[in-house]
């Protein structure tokens, strides 16, 4: 009965995700944007779901929250151990991750949380599944079952987080298409102590090799492989960019926000301006400078 309803309600989400897939382009590729509406919410204690990243048909990773009971022979008592975890499903899948070695348990991978903004490449600690019982372990609780009270917390929010709940941190995922390396991510809460997974949306750079910014919908362009011809300055601090060229005039300043909107545009004044952003979301904007056919971009960020 229980398994029925989980392939129902995974069925409905299926459907809900098919309905949301967003295209954003970017530069000279896209990201291709997937958005779980309602949020998929896994609350336990035998819930798991199956996460198609690029919408094949196929699954990269599954998705757990579950409770296990055992006998624990140093307290001589039955116990339950409930787990957040993360189970990659095909050959070529990595997970953002750092590692530690238990006693117990061997080499255990726990997930990093990355925040927004950070950006999701070849560099990060990349770790695949090696074992058919290998995984990786977001948050995990311990309970007793002898009317003891005893909740004992491990990772309860999150790898590397020290608060109850973690939320909007997104999972760093490296997966194949074909032949091809594609980056990615996740956005998740870990809430209640580690009792519950929502999972909110993902997205995958579709580009191969391209890195992705973490949040982000549009294509990712290094600083460096711009093409820039026109000589400038641009920065962001706190809430303003600040601007900085010599050929100031009749030169067209343009932002737009990570959907690919123009929320800005002005003629410089002087050669070196400040433009408040205090009015607009954190988040990554690009900024546009055009001057008698000469182009500046580049990508900042607002807090």
């Amino acid at each position: 009965m229980r398994n029925s309803i989980l392939k129902n309600r995974l069925a409905s989400y299926s459907l809900f995700s098919a309905t949301f897939i967003l295209i954003h382009q970017g530069v000279d590729g896209a990201v291709v944007y997937t958005d779980l509406e309602p949020d998929l919410i896994l609350p336990g204690p035998y819930d798991l779901y199956p996460l198609d990243m690029d919408n094949s048909g196929g699954f990269e990773l599954r998705f757990y929250n579950f409770s296990l009971a055992y006998y624990s022979y140093a307290n001589f008592s039955y116990r339950t151990r409930q787990a957040i975890m993360i189970d990659s499903m095909e050959e070529g899948v990595y997970v953002a991750a750092l590692a530690d070695w238990t006693y117990y348990s061997g080499i255990v991978k726990y997930p990093l949380a990355i925040a927004s903004g950070e950006l999701i490449d070849d560099s990060a600690p990349w770790y695949k599944k090696l074992y058919p019982w290998d995984n990786f372990l977001m948050a995990a609780r311990t309970y007793e079952n002898s009317g003891i009270d005893l909740d004992t917390c491990t990772n309860c929010a999150w790898y590397n987080e020290s608060v109850s709940e973690t939320v909007n941190r997104y999972l760093g995922i490296k997966f194949n298409i074909g032949e091809d390396v594609h980056y990615g991510w996740i956005r998740c809460d870990v809430l209640d102590e580690g009792r519950t997974l929502v999972i909110k949306d993902y997205a995958y750079e579709d580009e191969p090799n391209n890195p992705i910014v973490a949040g982000d919908t549009t294509h990712y362009v290094s600083i460096n492989s711009l093409l820039n011809t026109m000589d400038a300055t641009v920065y962001s601090f706190g809430k303003d960019i600040y601007v900085l060229t010599e050929t100031f005039q009749n030169t067209e300043l343009m932002i737009y926000d990570i959907s690919g909107k123009q929320i800005i545009r002005n003629i410089m004044q002087n050669k070196n301006e400040s433009i408040s952003m205090l009015n607009y979301p954190s988040g990554i904007y690009l900024v546009t400078l055009l001057n008698d056919g000469k182009r500046f971009d580049k990508k900042v960020f607002i807090e």
